[in-house]
């Protein structure tokens, strides 16, 4: 791949049996060199220098630091000028330019130091060392769908002598299937070489680390290991994913996420030493499958009489684009007949020019001519003269850049038509990045950013562990000229604020950390960092937000996805890790433009939600959301709200608790009713620690003494992971599956001849905490299984609760009576009549039936923020 290339060959992590430890495999080379004279002399000389050092002496602690800098220079300098490197190489120098601070140096940095300037030194003096690779994957396949497909290898000038192999590998956020060599079935893998007395011993090989081994564990992976004589320049190795053997199996399982360079990474070992090579990555994309759902994006702030464009996305049941026979659509507005949607074949539809006179809220439904799919859009508020408008964003996402799927276009092509988003930013990890990639990213803000249509912002991830800062996400204003301060060069978030500042106006750089990796709380730039992510796939971490207004930092709310798919911010969830359907920001700006929605991001004018394009307005003494106003005893806090689903619940947060709720969806016990049952776990840190896992809920519930009608999981949600199945034999016994982090995961069940005396037994089964963040200092809790019965008769005011202590923590399963037919438009007004304080700060958060949350920015009154 050279200049021209969209995405890096990727890497894995093996094990190095006989000292347990870990090492990344080595870079593989372009097709061609660089420009001989890409370095200056001094460069070249140092290049050279450690050249003679490494072959000379092995890399130590005492000299790590200094070779490190010189190879950091040389694989910036060699991507700049065209070539490739394996993407763990900025990594691997990152850990030893920091050997003077926290972390202990591992015997693997040292040796795979020395592994990659060795090998990048044969990239550049030998550059058909590594031969070629090709891949008859040149269509798209259905997502989920079994595929036949082939890589050949033609070997270069190394060869790959007996003893050595073939690794195959996979990407770990892929839920595509598990590669096996064991026997004919489904994901089988083959081997076939075009020199006949070459033989191959299956075998397999531990892999450990992103992104293509065992994710924080390890992970076997199908090896090929050579015999009989050695495969030479110009012999061919061609893999088969999904062969047929002896007519057995359906082929290899292709993931369920759409992308457009799903990667297929293969590693040679030449000479027999477990030193594993990456192949120049081949790619395949993936599509969506069979219509199964709709859902309308449509601005959700209008003037009066200003036409706007409805888009009209026909998606699969993963949430992707739909492809094959598309429905047309008869579309209705608040209920009246609209128009109809021709079945054209197109997945995405625009309903162009709408005009809407009258001020007041409006929804569009969609139903397919032969009613099986139904959907709806976003609510759209029509005002007169709007002071400002309500533009939707994704600030944290990845491609295939660092650790994720899929390509720069690919990703900013996604955001922009599927997810319909008004700005967003690629913020692929800067630990991964190269200055060629950092340019490339540049790039493709100025490419793709259009004032007034779509927004671009560029920036990147800081990646810092929690120990030295956690992860924060830097953007940009624009892109012109921008330099990245990566933790190659700023490990410690002082030095990230320090050196951001002296290279950029304070004003054009904004600073917002997020709590996967916890970001340190402690610490704040009041000039930069003005905005706190508390919304991810990772989950939901409203406690983390608390934690920057408890230290006094005057910070304002917003949600991001973290998506590694390429799907911003329409992001479903994955089997770990990214379980939860991405969040979104909502920024309150005047105007489409770059510098429009970048102030009002600085300003705090935003607010965070879990997915859902909820309208949230919400003054407090006239003031807007994210604004500190003079010291007063008076405070009423007005707003109002326009859900996607009907609103539950609107709860006025003071410093930190739960000061008031207003509940809207409750009902009384009528024979026909709607039960909530709802599934809570808490996600806070204790300490300066990485948020708690996902807490998972699985198990059987059964309705006695009424009949379950209907059972559904509403709202946007991971359809891997939330699951219900009705008993074929038993109606009123059904299995369920969700996962919660923070958040509430609730089933919906319409019963029918309901009374006092119904009874929900509710069986949960044991489990463990998953998928929290290294470095750990609370070790996930193991969970008992828990029994209960659930008697209508001992509700009060419709609600009924149990609540358990796991390990630090208080869980809790509750039934609530709800009507699903209560108004999605709420208007509300909290007066704080307790004692007021200096500094207080108040926030709003709202709650649909169907999960969707939201978040207003913080208003504070009185006091000083930290400066």
């Amino acid at each position: 791949m050279t200049k021209g290339r969209v995405q890096r060959i990727g890497s894995a992590t093996a094990l190095l049996f006989t000292l347990f430890l870990m090492f990344t495999c080595a870079p593989s080379c372009v097709a061609s060199p660089p420009d001989p004279d890409y370095l200056d002399p001094d460069l070249r000389a140092r290049v050279e220098q450690l050249k003679a050092d490494v072959a000379d002496g092995a890399t130590t602690v005492e000299n790590a630091k200094r070779r490190a800098q010189v190879l950091w220079e040389w694989a910036n300098a060699w991507a700049m000028n065209g070539g490739t490197l394996e993407v763990n190489l900025t990594a691997r120098v990152y850990n030893l330019l920091t050997v003077d601070l926290d972390r202990p140096v591992r015997l693997s940095d040292l040796v795979e130091f020395d592994r990659y300037v060795r090998l990048l030194t044969i990239c550049e003096e030998q550059p058909d060392a590594f031969g070629t690779t090709t891949t008859d994957a040149q269509k798209p396949f259905e997502a989920g769908s079994y595929q036949t497909i082939r890589i050949t290898y033609i070997v270069g000038e190394m060869p790959i002598e007996p003893g050595g192999g073939i690794m195959v590998a996979q990407h770990f956020l892929s839920n595509q299937g598990v590669l096996q060599h064991d026997q004919p079935g489904d994901n089988y893998i083959s081997i076939q070489s075009s020199n006949p007395k070459a033989h191959f011993e299956k075998t397999s090989y531990p892999l450990r680390g992103l992104p293509y081994g065992g994710f924080r564990s390890i992970k076997g992976h199908p090896l090929f290991k050579l015999s009989g004589a050695k495969l030479v320049k110009g012999d061919t190795v061609t893999l088969t994913y999904g062969d047929h053997a002896k007519r057995r199996g359906k082929g290899f399982k292709v993931q369920t996420h759409s992308n457009d360079a799903f990667p297929l990474p293969v590693y040679i070992d030449f000479e027999g030493k477990e030193h594993f090579i990456p192949l120049p990555l081949q790619t395949y994309r993936v599509e969506g499958g069979a219509a199964s759902g709709v859902h309308g994006f449509a601005p959700s702030i209008v003037r009066a009489g200003t036409p706007f464009d409805v888009s009209v996305r026909t998606e699969d049941r993963f949430y992707n684009r739909a492809k094959g026979s598309i429905p047309g659509y008869t579309v209705s507005l608040n209920g009246r007949y609209y128009g109809k949607i021709p079945s054209a074949g197109k997945a995405i539809s625009l309903l162009e020019g709408v005009t809407l006179k009258e001020p007041g809220v409006y929804r569009f439904r969609f139903e397919s001519e032969d009613g099986g799919i139904k959907g709806s859009s976003n609510p759209i508020l029509v005002d007169p003269d709007p002071d400002y408008y309500v533009y939707w964003g994704e600030t944290h996402g990845h491609c295939g850049f660092a650790e994720g799927q899929g390509t720069i276009d690919g990703f900013f092509t996604f955001g922009r038509d599927d997810a319909r988003l008004d700005f967003l930013t690629l913020s692929e990890h800067d630990k991964w990045l190269d200055d060629w990639e950092w340019q490339a990213l540049l790039d493709a803000a100025s490419r793709f950013n259009e004032e007034g249509k779509f927004i671009v912002f560029p920036g990147y991830e800081w990646s810092s562990s929690r120990l030295r800062g956690g992860h924060h996400n830097v953007l940009f204003r624009s892109a012109e000229g921008r330099k990245r301060v990566p933790i190659q060069e700023a490990p410690l978030l002082s030095e990230l604020y320090h050196k951001l500042r002296m290279q950029n106006g304070v004003e054009d750089v904004l600073i917002i950390p997020h709590a996967h990796q916890a970001a340190d709380w402690r610490m704040n730039d009041p000039g930069m960092e003005r905005l706190v992510e508390i919304k991810s796939m990772h989950g939901t971490f409203e406690w983390f937000g608390k934690r920057y207004l408890d230290q006094g930092h005057q910070v304002g709310f917003v949600a991001a996805s973290d998506d590694h798919l390429s799907h911003p911010g329409y992001a479903p969830g994955v089997m770990f890790g990214l379980r939860h359907f991405g969040g979104l920001a909502a920024v309150a700006a005047p105007s489409k433009t770059r510098d429009g929605i970048f102030d009002a991001l600085r300003e705090r004018r935003t607010y965070a939600t879990s997915g859902s394009r909820i309208i949230l307005d919400a003054t407090l003494n006239g003031e807007a959301m994210g604004t500190r106003q003079p010291y007063t005893q008076e405070r009423e806090l007005t707003g109002s709200v326009h859900g996607t689903a009907a609103i539950d619940t609107v709860t006025l947060v003071k410093n930190g608790k739960d000061a008031r709720t207003y509940r809207y969806a409750a009902t009384s016990l009528k024979p026909h009713v709607w039960v909530s049952v709802n599934f809570y776990s808490q996600s806070h840190a204790f300490g300066r620690d990485n948020p708690r896992g996902f807490r998972p809920w699985e198990g059987v519930l059964e309705v006695e003494g009424a009949t379950l009608v209907t059972a559904i999981q509403p709202g946007l949600r991971n359809q891997h992971l939330n699951a219900i199945s009705v008993d074929p034999g038993n109606k009123n016994r059904l299995t369920f599956s969700t996962t919660t982090r923070g958040n509430a995961g609730s089933l919906h069940l319409e019963l029918e001849n309901a009374s006092m005396d119904t009874l929900i037994r509710i069986h949960i089964e044991a489990s463990v905490e998953k998928d929290k963040a290294p470095v750990i200092v609370m070790e996930p809790n193991e969970i008992p299984a828990v029994d209960e019965v659930f008697q209508f008769s001992g509700m009060v005011a419709g609600t009924i609760f149990r609540e358990y202590q796991v390990g630090r923590y208080r869980d809790r399963l509750s039934l609530e009576l709800i009507d699903p037919g209560s108004p999605m438009d709420q208007s509300f007004t909290f007066t704080d009549d307790t004692i007021p304080g200096h500094g207080d700060y108040y926030y709003v958060r709202v709650r649909q039936i169907d999960g969707g949350m939201a978040w207003s920015s913080p208003f504070w009154v009185g006091g000083e923020a930290r400066r």
